[in-house]
């Protein structure tokens, strides 16, 4: 039987047809053999990442010193007695110390960290920056009790952070008793706490925000 030019056409459809159904499964395969090696290759790098932060976050280091941020500035306002200088420069050099290395974390492992993680980082940084313009605030002032107003901003940063730090910690696979013992005490401690009984000056803080 001879062949037609109708059977040239119908063959070259044909075969069209055929890559058209092949060639995206053959792409959508070697992209998911690629992304598997991509992820055996970057498993370790990842779990190192999260180890790190994790060390950086815990008892060993953010944990702890949040709660003696919080022991001294719910003591200062208790005993209406002014945070020693000493003290508070020494926060605030703990203070720059975390956020750098939190920093240097997020910038040497954010192509292996999922955006969840990144994002809590990058506000746990920027809490404790906000709180380092606190402490500096108070460094640079007389020696006196932090106001009311200021108190209750400081604690309410504390807060923020410790829930953040439980939040990531929880993102990062660790169930911390004490971040989650601390952010209790310190939700309970913000809500009795009573309120201002008369109008303070507005602060004006280091980094363009100003506490009223």
């Amino acid at each position: 039987m001879p062949i037609t030019a109708d059977d040239i056409t119908l063959s070259f459809i044909a075969a069209l047809m055929g890559l058209a159904v092949t060639l995206p499964v053959t792409y959508l395969i070697v992209d998911r053999v690629v992304a598997n090696n991509e992820k055996k290759r970057l498993g370790p790098v990842e779990r190192l990442a999260k180890e790190r932060l994790r060390s950086k976050l815990g008892v060993g280091f953010l944990t702890t010193f949040l709660i003696t941020l919080v022991i001294d500035v719910t003591s200062a306002v208790r005993e209406q007695a002014p945070i020693p200088r000493e003290v508070l420069l020494l926060h605030i050099e703990k203070l720059k110390t975390a956020q750098s290395d939190l920093e240097v974390l997020l910038g040497i492992y954010n192509n292996v960290l999922d955006i969840e993680i990144e994002l809590l980082t990058s506000d746990v940084i920027l809490q404790i920056e906000h709180l380092q313009e606190d402490f500096e605030y108070l460094a640079e002032i007389p020696q006196r009790p932090p106001t009311e107003s200021h108190a209750s901003h400081i604690e309410q940063l504390l807060l923020r952070t410790v829930h953040l730090t439980k939040e990531e910690l929880i993102a990062l696979g660790t169930d911390n008793q004490q971040i989650r013992a601390l952010e209790d005490w310190l939700t309970v401690y913000t809500k009795e706490r009573r309120p201002v009984q008369k109008r303070e000056q507005p602060i004006e803080v280091r980094g363009g925000h100003t506490i009223s």
